[in-house]
Parts: C-alpha cells; structure tokens; sequence
C-alpha cells in the first residue's frame, strides 16, 4: 500500500511538473505599431496603342502609342496584434494591419506621324503623368514568434505570418481626363480592368529588438518585408478592341518596411517554487 501511494505521488508529481515549469512563462503580448514602408513599381507597358482619338486619326487609322507605367508609392502601416506564449521562446501570433497602397500612373506619347492638330492623346497622357490615386488595403495573418533570451531587457526576435490582402482598388486600372469642345472635363478609361483581383495571398517575414519599459510594457522595433500577390499587365492590348484592356497575370511583390510598436503585458504568471 505504502508503496503504491508512493508511485501515484511521483505519477502526479511528473504529470504536473511541466505546469508549474511553465507557469512563469506563460502571458499573453496585446500590441498596437505603426511605421513606413517603401515603394516600387510593379508594372511597364510600352508602345501601347491609343484608341482615343479624334474622328480623324480613326478615320485614317493612324494612332498615338503610349508607354504607362504603374507605381505604388511610399506610405504608411499601422495596426494590432495579439501574441500567445505557452513558453519563453515561441508564441503564436495574430495580426491586423492597415497600409496606405497610394498607385501613382506614368505616361510617355509617342505621336501619330505626322501628328494631327486635334489629337487629345497628348492631353489624356499629361494628366496620367504624376496621377496619384488613393488606395488601401487591410492585411490578416496569423503565425509564430521566436524569441532569444526574452528575460533580458533588450532581446531579438523573429516572426513569421501569412494571411490574406484585401485592397480598396486595381492596380491594373487607368483613367485619364481630356477637356472636350464645350469645355467639359471628360474622363476615359486608358487601361481597362474588367476583372480586377482586390483579394490574395499575402505573408510577412520580420525581425527586431524588443526593449523593456518595465513591470508590463516593453517598446520594439522591427523590419519587415510584406509579400503579396498583385495583378501586373504582361503585354499590349489589341487595338481593334477599342479599349486599352490588355492580358494580365499576378505576381509576387516584396514591399519592405520599418515599424515600432507598443505591448502590453498581460497574463503574466509569476514563477513558483516548490
């Protein structure tokens, strides 16, 4: 009997023994961050065709060509986040996040020759040049943390995500303006997107310092690549089409960026000695 009290004794002791371990690292990390990230270009298209054109230039079959560009310009990032640690080192993460995707359009003509005098190509092309359109987009993604040396006061980590991106326009789509006889401001589809993919694939690779503000706070700092899928143009439209709707596909894009973030510590279990 006495001996087998002491084998339940020792059973419960080992059963119980990783609970008590973990109680001093196991807390929950709730996180609000902000910060920038860069811009690039994501797509070329050049000799273009341009059917906008004055009845005379249709008539003739004659055309301007245009070589556009598309670029997402530098912005912001801003969101929260929540991170699970069952231990010291690796926790599970959730994270909401909001990016400023501002697209900015480049255009270049290239005349019909000899060029007519009443061809609104010119003017449709000045005013995609330097053309900002306001663009969003909102990010989810769960993934893991790891940390090294999370005891100290300031340590490094890493952090892995992937999720979904959902923007607020395409990035395909161009629309130029061109001032008509009466003096109307008319706009005009120049890139058509019919189709437009405003939801995919995204994931974030990420490393930086964390730096202890004390009891329940600590301050980090991170660098970041975000890779997302994006709808890019691969080739010329048809010009018997009427529209400039050319053949698309999506590609993977990295957009790197710099935040810092605020946590707060929550759930924290102090450890116990036995």
């Amino acid at each position: 009997m006495r001996h087998t009290t002491s084998l339940s004794l020792l059973a419960l002791s080992l059963f119980a023994a990783p609970e008590v371990r973990g109680q001093g690292s196991q807390h929950l990390i709730l996180s609000i961050f902000t910060g920038v990230r860069a811009g690039r270009r994501i797509w070329t298209l050049n000799d273009q065709p341009l059917i906008a054109y004055t009845s005379g230039l249709a008539q003739n079959g004659q055309f301007d060509t245009l070589a556009l560009q598309r670029h997402v310009t530098p912005g912001f990032v801003a969101g929260a986040s929540g991170t699970y640690f069952p231990n010291s080192h690796l926790g599970i993460e959730g994270e909401l996040a909001f990016l400023g995707m501002t697209t900015e359009s480049r255009c270049a003509i290239r005349q019909s020759a000899p060029p007519v005098t009443a061809d609104i190509g010119p003017e449709i092309c000045n005013s995609l040049q330097g053309q900002a359109v306001a663009t969003s987009a909102v990010s989810f993604g769960i993934g893991v943390v790891g940390r090294l040396a999370p005891e100290s006061k300031t340590y490094p980590y890493v952090r892995v995500n992937a999720g979904i991106i959902a923007r607020s326009r395409s990035t395909i789509e161009m629309m130029g303006t061109h001032t008509a006889s009466n003096g109307t401001l008319n706009e005009i589809t120049v890139v058509e997107d019919t189709s437009p993919a405003n939801v995919a694939f995204q994931g974030t690779v990420g490393a930086g310092l964390a730096f202890k503000l004390g009891t329940g706070y600590q301050l980090r700092l991170e660098g970041r690549d975000v890779m997302a899928m994006l709808e890019v143009v691969t080739g010329r439209a048809d010009p018997s089409s009427g529209t400039l709707s050319p053949p698309r596909s999506e590609r993977f894009f990295h957009n790197f960026a710099l935040t810092v973030a605020l946590d707060v510590i929550l759930a924290h279990s102090h450890r116990r000695r036995y």
